[in-house]
């Protein structure tokens, strides 16, 4: 019974919370679906954690303090988001059924065979060399109640060393707080049961995202296009370093689902908002884009801003405007402001 309401927990706070949390970014769109509030979710609660788990840290606070100010503030943006949505829940809602009614053939093969994929990942968990790090930094953070102060490895104070490598991304303690919002589940069970089925889902949303942007009006092209993404994604173990093997084995490691979900999420947020005259999306969620790759890895604080730089360039070219321009710098703010602390980390 217990671990039935742990689990009940989980979904309460990595599904139900991030779809309505993404609901006020679109409350300015005349439609938008289940998926967009879910990936806009996601994106605004990993760069709230960013913020949040630096600021703790830096001020010393405990593990718990963090877990109640995170789940005041999710559940807070939950709240208002589903006040949002009240407003257009019947409209989302006719949205929906036509979907289900034009999706095509193809479509729901590829439901069956992603719903396969979170099947196995949660009930076959992979064991890698680096969860001695990422896992054993939550587990030892759960069980100290404090942040980046002992060392996992040795089980001793860092004292003044900072783990410079892993400070600025602290994914590890996400993981920490989550595991004690689902009601003191373990660690490692969240890692290895609970995120990698949801992170799937997450992976394969910003591929359909991205099918919907290149098909707009062909949902059988779209079916298609997911199926065969999910088909070869079965198929991408002939090396341990492409995206795909990522996802499919350790997509609870932050590098992994930075690789696999966020970057490609970023690249479809750049077409729809930076190469295009009237934005699909507020410009905001480049921002909050930003943060999230780098909550995840120390790759994401320099490959976010590579990706957002290369498409501002782009747009330079094409739309000549220094204002585009400047506010794509400005989203590009939270790696660039963690790129200078990282070298005064090193530093020190």
């Amino acid at each position: 019974m217990n671990l039935i309401i742990k689990g009940i927990l989980a979904g309460f706070w990595l599904i139900i919370v991030p779809a309505a949390s993404g609901v006020p970014f679109l409350r300015k769109k005349d439609r938008y679906t289940p998926g967009e509030c879910f990936l806009t979710g996601y994106l605004f609660l990993f760069a709230l954690a960013e913020v949040m788990i630096l600021t703790t840290y830096y001020l010393r606070t405990s593990l718990h303090i963090l877990v109640q100010c995170y789940a005041a503030a999710a559940g807070l943006a939950a709240l208002w988001g589903i006040i949002c949505l009240r407003k257009q829940a019947g409209r989302l809602a006719a949205d929906i059924k036509d979907s289900v009614r034009g999706a095509s053939p193809y479509f729901w093969c590829a439901l069956i065979l992603i719903f396969m994929q979170m099947c196995i990942l949660a009930v076959y968990a992979h064991f890698d060399a680096d969860d001695a790090f990422y896992v054993a930094t939550a587990t030892t953070a759960v069980q100290t109640d404090s942040i980046f102060t002992v060392n996992p490895y040795t089980g001793f104070s860092y004292g003044n060393y900072v783990p410079s490598r892993y400070i600025l991304s602290p994914f590890p303690i996400f993981l920490a707080v989550i595991s004690q919002l689902c009601g003191g589940l373990h660690p490692a069970i969240t890692a290895h049961t609970v995120f990698p089925p949801v992170f799937q889902m997450l992976a394969y949303m910003v591929l359909y995202q991205i099918g919907r942007r290149w098909f707009r009006n062909d949902s059988m092209r779209r079916g298609i296009f997911l199926f065969l993404a999910a088909a070869l994604n079965c198929f991408t173990s002939y090396s341990i370093y492409n995206a795909g093997t990522f996802q499919m084995v350790r997509i609870w490691q932050g590098k992994a689902l930075l690789a696999s979900a966020f970057l490609p999420l970023l690249f479809f947020l750049s077409l729809s908002i930076v190469m295009e005259e009237q934005p699909e999306y507020p410009w905001p969620l480049l921002f909050l884009a930003n943060a999230s790759c780098c909550l995840l890895s120390s790759m994401g604080i320099m490959l976010a801003p590579l990706v957002q730089g290369i498409f501002l360039l782009f747009a330079l070219f094409r739309f000549k405007s220094p204002k585009r321009l400047l506010k794509g710098i400005l989203c590009c703010m939270p790696s660039l402001i963690l790129g200078i602390i990282y070298l005064f980390v090193l530093k020190a």
